[in-house]
């Protein structure tokens, strides 16, 4: 049975008021902010059949002011680095702010995790839909054109589905994407170690000190290859470079095969909690957490660590304009920008 609620949460500091949407089946219960759109909250079973929240979030609006890694938000208008903050439209440079290492990332200052977004819930026969709004105006951040963005959330049995779509008025480029941070522990019980990932990809792209793509590399031999499924300890206690480049984990965009079902299958067998994921992007950039010890208190009073929690940012290949060029894509007022990923979460029976 589909439930829906509303109900104040807070004042930014701007004096916006902050909503929080609840989404409840008999399988899920969703909690999302009006601000930049985050999934503050999912509360699933465990194999016992115990509700436990496995996403990391705050219980207030000032922590995701002032201290959050991205915690649940909408990405945008770009995810992930843009070299130099150059973006290059049919040959004329935008200057984009920098503001990491140099480079662009995540479409800042004008983050759109960090906006206030026009909602509108729905409750369908067996669905519940969760539609936000916000219009990009032209050189936001530095961007070229205007862009009416919608992003739906759409709760259907054990799934969230979301659903991206961005008009523009002129030439430009976008990519969004979510920065969930998964924990199928349940209640920040334990890091995310022992937790066992399995990707459908054959290569992956290896990344410098500033965590810009250099290299298109097979994942055969290395650490990286999850074609069978590895736990994130396998990949922390690895020597390999490109592990130790990122600060002990993952950081780096994959590129997926889709020749399977799902592209990517996390697990955690203490729990029983599964996790599946489906995309039509052509990348995920899974990042396992590595700086999270200077987060400091999450919610439930809970004190943050490294690798508490992993992501799956389903997204155009990074800095694509200028490290892929005969990847890229050019939106406009003809050809309008969408993504689609959808969640599935399970859990074995006991």
């Amino acid at each position: 049975m589909i439930s829906t609620d509303v109900k104040e949460w807070g004042i930014t500091k701007k004096g916006e008021q902050v909503y929080c949407y609840t989404l409840k089946n008999e399988f899920l219960e969703v909690n999302i902010l009006n601000y930049g759109g985050v999934i503050q909250k999912i509360m699933m079973p465990d194999k016992n059949g115990k509700f436990e929240n496995i996403v990391l979030g705050f219980d207030d609006i000032k922590g995701y002011e002032e201290r959050s890694p991205h915690f649940g938000a909408i990405v945008g208008r770009t995810a992930g680095r843009i070299k130099k903050g150059e973006l290059y439209i049919n040959g004329t440079l935008y200057q984009l702010e920098t503001n990491n290492c140099g480079n662009n990332l995540h479409g800042y200052p004008e983050f759109y995790g960090q906006k206030i977004w026009n909602c509108e819930i729905l409750e369908e026969e067996e669905r519940a839909v969760l539609i936000l709004k916000r219009t990009s105006p032209h050189l936001e951040a530095g961007y070229p054109g205007k862009i009416d963005f919608t992003v739906k959330y759409i709760l259907d049995k054990n799934s969230l589905i979301l659903e991206y779509e961005g008009i523009p008025d002129r030439d430009t480029y976008m990519s969004l994407t979510n920065h969930t941070y998964f924990n199928l522990s349940g209640d920040y019980k334990k890091d995310i170690g022992n937790q066992k990932i399995t990707l459908a990809c054959d290569e992956y792209l290896e990344v410098d000190e500033e965590t810009l793509p250099v290299k298109i590399s097979k994942v055969d031999n290395s650490i990286f290859d999850l074609r069978k499924g590895r736990t994130f300890n396998d990949v922390f206690s690895s020597d390999e470079e490109q592990v130790k480049i990122v600060n002990g984990g993952i950081d780096h965009p994959f590129v997926l095969s889709h020749k399977e079902n799902l592209d990517a299958v996390c697990i955690d067998e203490e729990s029983g909690r599964i996790l599946e994921m489906k995309t039509d992007q052509p990348a995920v950039v899974i990042y396992t957490g590595n700086w999270l010890d200077e987060v400091g208190v999450i919610s439930g009073n809970v004190v943050c660590r490294n690798h508490f929690g992993f992501c799956l940012e389903t997204q155009d290949y990074p800095d694509v304009l200028k490290f892929i060029p005969e990847k890229s894509k050019i939106y406009n007022e003809n050809k309008k920008y969408t993504q689609k990923t959808a969640f599935i979460f399970k859990s074995f029976v006991k």
